[in-house]
């Protein structure tokens, strides 16, 4: 079987220690393995979430992720555990990775639109962001951008962050509760390895200091 090399870039938020492997298990990271659409949805089952609008990265879109800027100005690799929010123009608001910190403290989801820190990445809108994902069965999702949504919010998973990943739901959640008066659409982008790659990974984990870009 083939291999595919990654490089996780891990960026914890913590400083003032040089155990960086005490720091990843504090974060909740765990060793990335081949997933499949089962394992996929019973981790979302764990987590309390449904299993619609759930799409996966293939091998070319894992290796454009990597070869990305994730914002202008910023160092180009993969930021696993992320949130887009577009509005209803399709015209992306808010985009956020784990590396800028914590969304509670960042106050992300406290105004409307969400508050967006930093720059903001605009060579996507979201019809084509959608157009980029697999279904967890490897086929094109073909997925189409819907009408009628204030907002739409793309979160980006990993079974490999669970805490993060758990957070990210639940930041998301908590907020469309707090806004009845808006129309939400939620898209979960799953950015394990998937079986369907026909690949085997090879991780090499690069560990940040919060605050790095």
């Amino acid at each position: 079987m083939k291999t595919i090399t990654s490089i996780i870039i891990i960026f914890i938020l913590f400083a003032g220690t040089s155990c960086k492997w005490a720091l990843m298990s504090i974060s909740g990271f765990r060793e990335p393995a081949v997933e499949s659409k089962k394992s996929i949805f019973v981790f979302l089952y764990k987590l309390k979430q449904d299993t619609n609008d759930v799409y996966a990265l293939d091998t070319n879109l894992f290796q454009q992720l990597r070869e990305d800027a994730f914002k202008p100005g910023w160092k180009k690799s993969f930021r696993p555990v992320q949130i887009r929010v577009y509005d209803k123009k399709g015209n992306p608001v808010m985009q956020w990775a784990s590396c800028e910190g914590f969304l509670k403290d960042l106050k992300t989801f406290d105004t409307v639109p969400p508050r967006n820190n930093n720059t903001l990445n605009t060579s996507l809108n979201l019809q084509k962001d959608l157009s980029r994902y697999f279904t967890l069965d490897g086929k094109p999702a073909n997925a189409v951008a819907e009408e009628g949504y204030d907002y739409s919010i793309l979160i980006y998973f990993a079974k490999y962050f669970p805490r993060l990943t758990r957070e990210s739901f639940t930041q998301v959640h908590q907020y469309i509760s707090k806004h009845p008066e808006l129309k939400f659409k939620v898209y979960k982008i799953n950015v394990d390895f998937q079986r369907f790659w026909g690949v085997e990974p090879e991780i090499t984990t690069d560990v940040h200091v919060g605050g790095e870009k």
